[in-house]
Order: C-alpha cells, then structure tokens, then sequence
C-alpha cells in the first residue's frame, strides 16, 4: 500500500506545555495540550499504562525501531501506538516501501496527538495467534441464547442467597399474600406485615433501593426475579413479534434491564453475531468535529481502518477463543463521535429528517471509507481467512449498503460514498475483503472524555456547557464551541445566548435577589461581597453561595434571626430565611449561575430551539428514528438506549421495550437510572401486631446517656498490621491494616490491579474515611454490618484468602476479612474458620512449634525478635480445654516434665515444686 503524509493532519496541533497530574498512586509530569483538562490528560495515560510494547522481528526501517526518540506527549503513549503498528505492517507486507510506513506511522501519530483519534483500550499482553507464524485450526462461534416463550431462565445465573435476600424474599412475599387493593398491599403504611418486613430486611443490610425493587417486582407478580444478578453484558437474541406483542418471555427481559442486568437484545442471530464480534475487535472513534474538510475525515478514517487491522494480527486478546475468533474474520470497529455537536454547529436538528439526513451521510462515509481501505488491504495481503465461506453474504450485505446510499440525496458526500460502495463491490468481488466487519458502536465513555466528551455514535449532542482548564489548575465551565458555531450559522445573538446558559456569576441585575434587595433584607457590603467571591469561585447553587458558612453564621443568627437548632440542620436555607420565595430563588439562580440549556434562550424561533436540545431534552422517539437512519450502515448493531426514571415500573420497562421492537431498531437496552443518593424509603419507625391486646405496661430503668465530644486516637508513627492480597472475580485486591499498640484496628488500605483511574480513586478515598472513622472511635462491627453484602461489580469466586471463597463486591470482601480477622467473625468465614487458628496447621490444634516469623514482622520489630522464638502449642486437658503451662522457674523454658512428685526441667537440670504445690 501506499501513503504520503497528509499536511492537514499535522496542521493545527495544540500548543503544549508540561504540567503535573494527580493519578491514584503517584504525582506525574507529563507533556500536554494546554487546552486540555486534567480528567482528559489522564484519561490519555491511563490508555498509555497497558500499551503493548513487543515489536516484529527483523531489521526495521529508520524511525520505527523501539530504540528511537519518542515524542513525550501524553506519557509517549501516542507516538508508542502509533510506532508499534507502523512496524508491524511493515514486517507484515502492507507497505510498499520504508517511506509509506513513516508516512503511516507519522500520520497516525499526529491524529492522536490532536485527539481527532482514540483507540480503545488495548491488552499489554495475552492470547495471540502469532501474525508472522500462523495457526491454521479454527473455533466455531459461540451460540448466543435466544428467548423462549416458556423458559426464561438460562439468562439469569442464580447465586446462594445471603441472609439480606432472605428478608428482601420476606417482602415480597408480604406484598404477594396480601388480599386488598394493589395500592394498599404496596404501601408499608397500608399493609403491616410489609412494614415489618422491610423493617427486617433494612436491619439485616439490605438497601433501601432494593427493598423498593422487592416491593415493585412483588406488585408485577415477578419477585423471583430478585435474585438476577448483572450479567457484564450478554446479548441474546429475540422475536420481534413476541416483544413488540409484550408476549411471554418479554416481561421477563424488560425485568433483567429495569433491575440493572445489561441485557442486549438483538432480533436475529447475525447482529448477535455481529455485535459479539465487534466487542472484541480493535476499536477506535473518530472525531468529527475536527475535519472542516471531508476529503480529510475520508482519509483518516482509511487510515484507521488498516492501524485496526494491523491491531487484528498484532494485538493480544484475553483468551484463545478471542484471538482465534479474530484472525479468522479480522473484525474492526469504526465509530464516530462529534455526530450531535456536529449537527448543532450546522444548525441543524437532531429530531429532524435533515439531521437524520446528515448523520446518516456520515455514518455512510465512515462505512465506505473503511470498506474501501479493507477491500485495498485484501488486495494487497489476501482476504480474511473465513470470506469464502461467507462471500455470498459479504457481497449481499455491500449491494445493500449500496442501495440505501442511493437514498441519501445528492449531497458531494452523498455522490463520494456511492462511488466508493461501488469500487468496494467491485473489488470484493475479486479479491474479497480484508475485514468481515468494520464499523459498529465503540461503547466506552473513556474513549468520549479522550475526545472532548463528546457524544458517540448517533447520540444527541451533549449539550452547550463543556469544562476548560486554566493555567493555575483552576477548572471553569465555558460555552461549547459546536454551540457558537450553531449560533452564528442560524444568525442568532451569540452573546446573550451565553449569558443565558453560563449566568454572569453577579448579583447586579439578578431578578428579586440583587444588591438592593439583599440590602433591604439586613445584608450590608461584606456579606454581599463574600457570596459573589463565592461564586466566581464556583458555587453551584445560590443556596450554597448564600450559606452561613459564606455570609457568617454570627449574620445569619444576629441579624436573620436564626436559631441555635436551625443552624444544625444540613438542609438551612438561608435565602428562605431572609424570605425569598422558591421562584424567586430559581430566578434568580438562572440569571446568576447560568439555566444550562441553550433551548429555553430568548430570540430563538421553535425550529431553532429544536436545534439546540440536549441529550436530557431529546425524545426516545427522536433517538429511534436516528438509530433507524443510520443502522443500514452499521455493520454492528448500535443498541438503542432506552432510558427509564428510577421510580418507573417494571411494566413500564416491559411497554418501552415493545415501541422500541416496533419501531425497527435492530438491538436495544434498558438503562434505569440510578437512586437519588438520598433515596431513603418511607416506613413506618414501628410496625404493630395486626391483632391481639396491647402488651402491660410494665415499669422500666431508663438509662441517661451523656454524649461526649469526641476526639481523634492518632496511630503510631510505626505501626503493625498486615497485608492480604486477593483476587475477586478476576481483580486483584490488596487489603493493608494497620493497627494501634493493643492490636486494634485503626486504619485500612484498599488497592486495586489494573482498575480505572476514577474506580482506584474512589477506593482510595473510600479507605481514608474509613481509617478516620476508626480513629474516631466508631466500633469496627458498625462497618463491617454496613458494608458486608453490598454488590456490585466486580464480585465471584474469591481467590487468595484461605477464609473467603466468594464476595458479592470489594467491599463485600474487604469487610468479611476485617470482621474474620479482627472481630473474630466466624459466621461472615465460607468455610470452617477454626481450621486457620494462629500456628496455621488447622483443625484449632498444633503438633509442632512454628516460627515466631511467621507471625512477627522482622522488619516492625527492627530484629529485636530473636531468631529461636517460636509459638509453642497450647496445651489441652483430655476434655479439649486449654490448661496452664509448665514453666520452669530458672529458665523460664515450658520444658518441665513430671517424675513421680517431682517436676524436672529438661533445658536447665532445675527441679521445680511438687506438683500439686498449688504453683501450676
């Protein structure tokens, strides 16, 4: 193949500068666009740390070899990327000559380096059918389960219930045998036995939310379903009729995706297939916003489709069914992003047939783009090993293709990508097609942030609010530049539109609440002055802007006439105090904090309007009828996104997932939204016997408690504790103690392997407070009772801890371990603890003494330990009891034996009393 460097690619790349970012474990500096956020620097890094590093045997041409320079930008991860692949298709054949291979590799490097370009996260090491030696055997396909009206169940892997089940069985069991309205049997205040029930499940640790589910599921008539657990992501495929029709089977699927279980449905075993496939293809996204000129979005989507495809023969997967499966269709995976900003730069709107238009001219391009650069690969290394087999399809599929080009206008893109379908067709025809499959939907919000957060695929854009950076590391929201190119293009005030969606962050000019009626309310200047420095700062709501901590609480009580027991409560409002009514506040808040969303901006016309919808604002019907637009040029399905409120039914899932089936999308999943983080479930704090009469009142010893301040227990600077190093479902997990001089446990560590960025960081600040809590006193059961059958992913079989064989979550483990070992909890303990007592040999006995060092940190102990310590093992009387042991009184050895009356020390020669002297 041939490539010359592209002078456009290299045009424009952003001014860098080295700063330092915070990762989880460590403070790095590292080379960076200036423009860019922290959160999307370090997103870049992260898909640096598991970059591959091996490279082909043999000579390679200058520039390529992994002894060459390499530009530091983001952690040198880019040029790596790029350099590695350059080289790889250099020893595979692909280039003509040492110079199309720089071309290639500089090319690629300069996409990345201006973030037009993110590939997905790649393996550093793993299972690989070698590219220059291959393996002719093959794997058949995995079957993909298909739903039957009758039996639903092989989707949904049963687990051993916790005791915390149990009682979430018990309510949903009290909804189901109540014999009164539905209404009434649903509500804890209505039905006792439900309010006792969930009274249970609460104190047994179960959360409020899933007690919630319980009640719902009961009131469907579907509690079995309770103990479905997330399934990471299966696809399985469906009868349109029978989910369009709610038919049997189907309320069963909507129940898995309402309870969080990551069902993919698709409606014939090619997508499944398809969209199987594309989970473990190499990936990558392209940013649309970047070309100005689709000649060069043309061509960088051809040259991402051959970097994909050398990924396919060079890159490792997880498994050897996985690099079987690849080397035998080479499937790739071409995404756009941008498409929504790109269509309200335009001016034009998502919910409409020009937008559908546009965006699906688009998707067309990218499709033919990366067919074109397959159909050139085959012809230059030969097809992919399983396309005479499947030949028919391949050509059936591009003549379809084809055919729906002809229905997108006549735009020169429109023209472009019928000319190059065409080509296509006609080289497949001839020597085939290097990849059996080459767009489809990359869903990795990584990938967006690396982006700019953009919206991927066919999505809505995200809206007219995006984050900078300034140059001391202070973070600000500023006006999307897809919003003021929208703006201009429909000849609208770009200026107010910005204050509409940003606010000016003063009070001057605020409708109700500016300086003059703040002043007529009591506030002089300093207050004043004070909650404007808090919002320059950032404050995100008035409220906050205007609470005591910012105007002074002496203000607020002196002046406003606050109370000592209002001032506690978390939820003070001191605006409302001052007597500014709920609309005024929002009012005023719009003006000053800016309304976020540029739909509702003065001066803009209804069609206008529909331009500027976000992703929150846009219609499931709207996001549809994209997905329809577009999917004739996805080779793997894009799952329509069906969004439901947390508090929706479950045969509120069951009817969306029916318009959806309808409606002709080709895959689609539920996704409920998350609780409310104060979600708190409205029972009643007693539940009374049904019947019978009242119990005597009988006379009772009050006790008078007097709380105390309390006050922080500092560690040691040199402490003693101990590390547990495990593995759940798969993750590794580090677990470090560290412990004050008794042995009490006042601090935890919780590390993990090869997690995101954001994940280890919230383990890391999780453990900290924690740690402080402990410090402060509270009892170290309260958390273990708190945190032990919490479950989320990861979770499975526990691996590495002789007491834990299987965790609901980390921190199901992590508080199984600490109420193991330092609480003495049996009952949290898989299997027998007593066989894992402190000499190690089981069984709560010992036969031997073992080496003090076993249990003793030299290193803690600075070597004062001597090396002969042992434990000794302790002795029992013939009833199982541990009696007092033997000690000689001269040497302080337990080495006395008993001869006749006497006991005589076998270390020293000492007699020691008579036994019976009463010295035992």
């Amino acid at each position: 193949m041939r490539f010359h460097t592209r002078p456009a690619f290299h045009a424009d790349r952003p001014a860098t500068q080295t700063r330092q970012i915070e990762r989880a474990a460590e403070l790095v500096e590292v080379a960076a666009p200036r423009d860019w956020p922290d959160a999307r620097v370090e997103a870049w890094l992260d898909w640096a740390d598991d970059l591959p590093v091996d490279y082909p045997p043999g000579d390679l041409p200058d520039g390529l070899t992994p002894d060459a320079p390499v530009d530091p930008l983001l952690g040198a991860g880019p040029d790596r990327y790029a350099r590695r692949l350059a080289a790889w298709g250099w020893a595979l054949g692909l280039f003509d000559t040492a110079a199309d291979a720089q071309a290639f590799g500089g090319d690629l490097f300069a996409l990345l380096a201006r973030g037009a370009v993110s590939p997905r996260p790649t393996l550093a090491f793993g299972a690989r059918v070698h590219p220059l030696a291959d393996d002719p055997a093959q794997i058949t396909p995995a079957a993909f389960p298909h739903i039957d009206a009758a039996d639903f169940a092989a989707l949904a892997p049963k687990e051993p219930r916790s005791f915390a089940a149990e009682r979430l069985a018990a309510v949903a069991d009290a909804v189901l045998r109540c014999e009164g309205e539905a209404a009434a049997c649903a509500d804890p205040f209505e039905n006792q036995a439900l309010a006792r029930a969930s009274l249970a499940a609460r104190a047994a640790g179960a959360s409020d939310v899933d007690i919630a589910d319980a009640i719902a599921l009961a009131r469907a008539g579907a509690w079995e379903d309770l103990d479905l657990s997330p399934f990471g992501g299966p696809i399985a495929v469906a009868d349109r009729c029978t989910l369009a029709a709610e038919g049997a089977g189907a309320g069963r699927a909507a129940r898995i995706g309402w309870r969080g279980g990551e069902l993919t449905l698709v409606f014939n075993a090619g997508d499944a297939a398809a969209l199987a496939m594309a989970r473990l293809a190499p990936g990558a996204a392209v940013r649309v916003l970047e070309f100005e000129d689709e000649a060069d979005l043309e061509a960088a989507l051809r040259l991402v489709a051959v970097a994909l495809d050398i990924e396919t023969s060079a890159g490792f997967c997880a498994a050897p069914r996985d690099a079987y499966a690849r080397r035998d269709r080479r499937p790739i995976v071409i995404a756009l992003a941008g498409v929504g900003e790109h269509l309200v730069a335009r001016g034009v709107a998502y919910g409409e047939e020009d937008g559908r238009g546009r965006a699906a001219t688009l998707h067309a391009l990218a499709a033919a783009a990366a067919l074109a650069a397959s159909a050139d690969l085959a012809a230059t290394a030969g097809a992919y090993p399983c396309f005479a087999g499947e030949r028919d399809e391949r050509l059936a599929d591009l003549a379809r293709r084809l055919e729906a080009a002809s229905d997108l206008g006549d735009s020169a893109t429109a023209n472009r990508v019928r000319a190059l379908l065409g080509q296509v067709l006609e080289a497949a025809e001839a020597t085939g097609l290097r990849n059996a499959q080459v767009t489809g939907p990359v869903e990795d919000q990584a990938i967006a942030l690396r982006l700019g957060a953009l919206s991927l695929g066919p999505a809505p854009w995200r809206g007219p609010v995006c984050w900078a950076q300034s140059a001391d590391g202070e973070v600000f929201t500023v006006f999307s530049r897809s919003a003021a190119q929208g703006l201009k293009r429909l000849g609208v005030d770009g200026d107010a539109a910005r204050r509409h969606v940003l606010g000016g962050r003063v009070l001057d000019g605020a409708p109700a609440i500016d300086r003059a009626a703040l002043t007529a309310k009591g506030f002089t200047d300093h207050e004043i002055a004070a909650v404007e420095q808090s919002l320059a700062a950032g404050a995100t709501t008035l409220g906050a802007a205007f609470a005591p901590a910012v105007v002074g609480v002496g203000f607020v009580r002196d002046v406003l006439g606050a109370s000592e027991e209002a001032l506690r409560d978390p939820a003070f409002d001191t605006l409302a105090l001052a007597g500014f009514t709920a609309d005024e506040v929002a009012a005023a808040q719009a003006f000053v904090l800016g309304a976020g969303s540029l739909a509702e901006a003065p001066g803009l016309t209804g069609a206008q309007r529909d331009v500027f919808l976000g992703a929150d604002e846009t219609s499931a019907a709207a996001r549809v009828a994209m997905l329809a637009a577009v999917q004739p040029f996805l080779c793997a399905p894009a799952p329509a996104e069906l969004a439901l409120a947390f508090d929706a039914s479950p045969a509120e899932a069951s009817r969306l997932q029916a318009a959806a089936a309808r409606a002709g999308v080709r895959a689609l999943r539920l996704r409920r939204a998350a609780a409310p983080a104060d979600f708190v479930l409205d029972l009643p704090l007693t539940a009374t016997a049904e019947s019978g009469p009242a119990p005597p009142i009988r006379d009772r010893i009050v006790e008078r408690i007097v709380e105390v301040g309390r006050s922080r227990r500092k560690l040691p600077d040199r402490r003693k504790g101990y590390i547990q190093k495990a593995a759940v479902g798969g993750h590794k997990v580090y677990l470090h103690t560290g412990e004050y001089d008794d042995g009490e446990l006042g601090e935890i560590f919780i590390d993990m392997h090869k997690e995101g960025a954001a994940f280890r960081s919230l383990m890391n600040n999780f453990a900290i407070a924690i740690s402080i809590g402990l410090q402060y006193g509270v009892p170290l059961d309260e958390f273990v009772d708190a945190f032990v059958f919490t479950r989320f992913e990861p979770a499975g079989p526990v691996s590495g801890n002789e007491a834990i064989r299987s965790a609901t979550s980390i921190l199901d483990y992590a508080f199984r371990e600490l109420g193991i070992s330092y609480l003495g909890r049996a009952d949290l303990a898989n299997i027998d603890p007593a066989q894992f007592n402190a000499d190690g040999l089981g069984g709560g006995q010992a036969d031997e003494p073992q080496p003090a060092s076993h249990f003793i940190s030299k290193g803690f102990s600075r070597g004062a330990a001597p090396d002969n310590l042992v434990f000794l093992p302790v002795p029992t009387r013939p009833d199982g009891a541990p009696r007092a042991a033997d000690v000689c009184p001269a040497c302080g050895d337990l080495a006395l034996v008993r001869k006749g009356q006497s006991r005589i020390c076998q270390t020293c020669g000492a007699r020691a009393a008579k036994a019976g002297d009463g010295d035992s």
